[in-house]
């Protein structure tokens, strides 16, 4: 909002002054004029302030003037001008090569310049500029308001930036993808729909270091990031590149016009998304409660709502992982909303359409499972495929919350979907039973646990038949907790004794050792298939019975 150095020296009252020192610091801004007859205490001189002093007790004083080099080397100031003709003949060597390794302007006066003359003049420009600024800020404010109630949408915003500042704009959403952008440098680049190029080199988050090299002394260019914030939430970032020497204060000011509104348009999409998924999740309700009568009826409302429930769908259940008891609602919500973030832009990639449903923890997904031309496996290979690189992209924002999915079958009946559903949720509650627990689990994947689990809905006691195939294996905690796992893992692994030993970092001789005592606790002959399968189910049967009594 100043004037710099370069204007201020072009000023008429400035012309019998003589610029000795400090050429390339031309374009310092100067904010404030002070005049200072006695220097003494230099941390009083605010940045960007330009001081006027006779350099009174300088020559006299070799303490004062060590502090005075020190003022001119710690380039807080916008410049310095001395008076020559009352304390000083002619300003010393020292200060003007300070000066010029400093980058400082250093101005000599003659006497018959007044201190108010200079100052008059520079704080007139100074306030000039301000004046100015804030028309060219109100400008700009008008601007951008017509083009939010007209609904212009936030190319356009972008569009208007770039005419404003004469430079190229790029809107990053909160994920870093690009949202919008208009690039006149030949030296700006934008590759696919995530990267940016800038001199040959991709910009992407953190931001922070990067900026710092890419606007180093030895850059043609200026290149501001500037967040896009409302409700202290982060939306995104606006860069703006411009040429280095044309880059002014007003050109800041329009970025940070642009980010209100572009807060704005965020804000709207949000409110627009909200209720999206608010009748997104009346619709699931209602078709995973049964709660319909005319499937037609039901097929149309799932197409205005962008989803087509006449074709193959299965149902996801998505939980957060380790969310402590006492987090905030607000951080909550911002991990709800990007959760919705991270699907929607998986199933776009993968060409899925789904609809959603917010829960406490996480989300109900329905998603379309069939591909065009492909064969059912195919396609629910490529469903897998999909809903795992959803739990792979959310890892990347919260690697300390995993995401666990559960995956119901899929049907083409919408009277069939609660059976998914269900199965979904099965599959997420009963994964950790699985030996080995993965954090994408599709309800085939519990295999045996189908039987046993609707086994134990009707009424059948797991534990008692447990108990009659293990034996003293659930009777001693510690070392039947050992036996159990031992024997597990033998069963998973087809008896061998090798990689059984591997995974359980014991020995071949401590293997067989168990292996023998677990032959005498339960009476069974680990040779024979049939008894292998008791016991196999017996210890399924024991962890889902141990599983359900801690739900």
């Amino acid at each position: 909002m100043g004037i710099s150095i370069q204007e201020a020296i072009q000023l008429p009252v400035m012309s019998k002054t003589k610029l000795v020192a400090g050429f390339d610091g031309m374009n310092n801004i100067i904010k404030w004029v002070t005049i200072v007859e006695v220097i003494e205490d230099i941390d009083r001189l605010q940045e960007g302030e330009f001081l006027i002093t006779t350099g009174f007790g300088l020559m006299e004083s070799e303490e004062k003037r060590s502090q005075f080099h020190k003022l001119l080397s710690n380039k807080k100031l916008s410049g310095v001008a001395m008076y020559t003709g009352f304390y000083l003949r002619e300003i010393p060597q020292s200060f003007i090569d300070i000066a010029n390794r400093s980058a400082l302007p250093l101005l000599e006066i003659p006497t018959d310049i007044n201190f108010s003359v200079i100052t008059k003049a520079i704080l007139e420009q100074i306030v000039n500029n301000q004046f100015r600024m804030f028309e060219h800020s109100i400008n700009i404010h008008k601007e951008f308001t017509r083009l939010v109630l007209d609904n212009q949408g936030i190319q356009a915003i972008t569009e208007t930036l770039s005419r404003l500042t004469d430079g190229s704009i790029v809107l990053f959403d909160a994920d870093a993808s690009i949202v919008s952008d208009r690039i006149v440098h030949d030296a700006v680049r934008r590759i696919g729909q995530d990267r940016l190029l800038l001199f040959s080199e991709p910009l992407q988050p953190p931001f922070e270091q990067q900026l710092l090299h890419l606007n180093g002394h030895e850059s043609e260019y200026t290149i501001s990031l500037y967040p896009v914030m409302a409700n202290q939430t982060n939306y995104g970032w606006i860069a703006a590149i411009k040429d280095k020497e044309r880059w002014k204060d007003i050109d800041q000011i329009a970025v940070e016009h642009a980010a209100t509104v572009y807060a704005i348009e965020f804000l709207r999409h949000k409110a627009i998304l909200d209720t999206e998924i608010r009748f997104q999740g009346e619709f699931l309700d209602q078709v995973l409660s049964k709660n319909f009568t005319n499937k037609a009826e039901v097929i149309e409302r799932g197409k205005k709502l962008g989803f087509d429930p006449s074709g193959s769908q299965a149902v996801l259940q998505i939980k957060v992982e380790n969310l402590p008891p006492d987090l905030e609602r607000r951080t909550l919500d911002d991990m709800l909303d990007r959760l919705y973030q991270v699907v929607n832009q998986t199933m776009s990639k993968h060409n899925r359409q789904f609809l959603l449903r917010n829960r406490l923890d996480g989300c109900i997904v329905l998603m379309g499972t069939g591909s065009k031309g492909a064969a059912p496996e195919a396609a629910e290979e490529a469903s897998l495929l999909a809903v795992r690189d959803i739990a792979d992209k959310w890892s990347v924002f919260y690697p300390e919350h995993p995401l666990r999915i559960g995956i119901g079958k899929s049907y083409t009946d919408l009277a069939d979907l609660a059976k998914s559903a269900q199965e979904a949720h099965r599959a997420l509650v009963f994964a950790k039973l699985l030996h080995k627990p993965k954090s994408v689990v599709h309800y085939d994947d519990l295999g045996l646990y189908h039987f046993l689990i609707q086994m134990q809905e009707l009424g059948m006691d797991l534990r008692q038949f447990a108990e009659e195939q293990l034996g003293a294996l659930m009777q001693n905690k510690r070392q039947g907790a050992d036996l159990l796992q031992t024997l597990e893992t033998y069963l998973y692994h087809n008896q061998s004794l090798h990689v059984t030993a591997a995974e359980l970092f014991i020995h071949r001789h401590t293997l067989k050792y168990r292996l023998n005592q677990i032959e005498k606790k339960t009476r069974r002959n680990l040779q024979s298939s049939e008894d292998r399968l008791k016991l196999e189910i017996a210890i399924m049967a024991y962890k889902l019975t141990v599983s359900s009594e801690e739900l």
